[in-house]
């Protein structure tokens, strides 16, 4: 009797269903301090990290499709769990290698392209090659100037001469102008439910303790993602009487409503709605973690032209519906305020982060007195008060990196970690604002 009631509760335990994220998260804690560069501030690993290091790396998904599955068994989860903490040496080795990579990349001043993107890769690489970094700060310095120049050097400047070679052709804009104005042209109003749209964004606000939970969130979120209105939306902002609850001007998407038909060459204000296709083609490859897998500069410019066209610049669906999911939580966010109060505790959760920053605390201190403000301080101050354009901005950024590269927003759980991670992307920007404002003052 009691055998079989041993093996019941085995076969039942092999069969438990668990959230892949809740596995990865549980194990990766185990991991301790030392992985902090490559974890987010709840304690698991960032969503970058499992894209770029996890699972390529450790979980080697394309060898062991299993540990991809959205549910796993008991059973796969503790062989994840395995396979993860036997590379704990390495993650570890992996965040030191990343600390490096990203002091010297301030030192030399290089901004482009993503610290995350482009360098956890290859600090996973260095972690395995090399083990931890040098003691000697020289050997390690040398390492990190020999892997950050064949990540950056020359590179960008190539891709632009293919890009600057290509719009040489007068028949090759010509082509491209005659696709905007097709594109844009396509791009009709239909029927769509706005207002019960925006009142079921909250659900996937709210917060969740359970399995079941998680599962009707996620269930949302699969619905509002597949409803016309995010499309409909980003039609309405084209008309100078389109029914928004806001405006793209206040957003900081466009210097001033309506948005008007992109150009293909021309420069523009540099809102993201407002940019010329040229300069979208730019931004790609200036931000690209790796450009001989994006399209052939031609095939790029073209599915650029159709992307401007697109509601809000974007083409997928469910990167439409995150950016108005992210203007519902941007037009929310008042650092500098203290009476407002978000209407669920997701968006609460994230102002309340703002509000405990110091230079926030500080700002709010000297606005309520009266005082002076520093030049610098006063362009914080300013993003402060209206937070809305460069969470919006940042957000979009984000979104349309990764229409290029045509990753989805179709999980709840990573679109919630994205918007909170903008937040606090915008707020680490302030931060630096004000410490380069500091730097001369303490060297004076």
């Amino acid at each position: 009797m009691s055998s079989d009631l041993e093996t019941g509760t085995t076969a039942a335990t092999a069969t438990t269903a668990l959230p892949r994220r809740a596995v990865i998260d549980r194990a990766w804690r185990e991991l301790g301090s030392e992985v902090a560069l490559l974890s987010g501030r709840d304690g698991g690993p960032l969503s970058r990290t499992v894209k770029r290091i996890l699972d390529p790396l450790v979980f080697r998904l394309r060898v062991h499709a299993e540990y991809g599955q959205p549910v796993v068994t008991a059973e796969i989860a503790g062989a994840m769990r395995t396979e993860l903490l036997d590379h704990a040496a390495i993650l570890r080795a992996c965040a030191s290698w990343f600390a490096v990579l990203k002091a010297r990349r301030r030192t030399l001043g290089i901004t482009a392209g993503n610290a995350q993107e482009l360098y956890f890769p290859v600090c996973f690489e260095l972690a395995v090659t090399r083990g931890a970094p040098a003691v000697d700060p020289v050997q390690v310095t040398d390492v990190a100037d020999e892997v950050l120049g064949e990540i950056h050097e020359g590179h960008h400047h190539r891709a632009v001469e293919a890009l600057d070679e290509h719009l040489a052709d007068p028949s090759v804009v010509a082509v491209l102008a005659a696709q905007v104005e097709q594109s844009w042209a396509d791009i009709r109003s239909g029927p769509a439910d706005v207002t019960g749209f925006l009142e079921r964004m909250r659900t996937v606000h709210q917060d969740a303790s359970n399995h079941q939970e998680r599962r009707t969130r996620q269930q949302a979120w699969a619905a509002l993602v597949v409803d016309d209105a995010a499309y409909e939306l980003g039609v309405r902002i084209r008309r100078p009487d389109g029914d928004v609850p806001w405006s793209v001007g206040d957003l900081g998407l466009c210097a001033e409503p309506p948005q008007q038909r992109p150009l293909v060459l021309a420069e523009s204000s540099g809102r993201p709605l407002d940019r010329s296709v040229v300069e979208r083609v730019r931004a790609t490859l200036r931000r690209s973690r790796d450009r001989d897998e994006l399209p052939v500069v031609p095939v790029l410019c073209s599915e650029e032209a159709d992307r401007a066209c697109a509601p809000w610049g974007l083409l997928a669906e469910d990167l439409q519906a995150t950016l108005v999911n992210g203007i519902v939580v941007a037009v929310q966010l008042r650092p500098l305020e203290g009476s407002t109060v978000p209407d669920s505790g997701f968006v609460a959760s994230i102002q309340a982060r703002l509000r405990k920053e110091a230079y926030v605390l500080h700002a709010r201190r000297l606005l309520a007195a009266d005082g002076a403000l520093h030049p610098r301080q006063r362009q914080v101050v300013g993003e402060l008060a209206a937070f809305a354009q460069p969470y919006v901005r940042r957000l979009w950024a984000r979104l349309h990196g990764r229409d290029v590269w045509q990753e989805s927003c179709d999980d709840i759980d990573e679109v919630r970690s994205l918007l909170s991670g903008v937040a606090r992307s915008v707020s680490l920007d302030h931060r630096q604002q004000i410490k380069a404002m500091l730097e001369p003052e303490v060297r004076a």
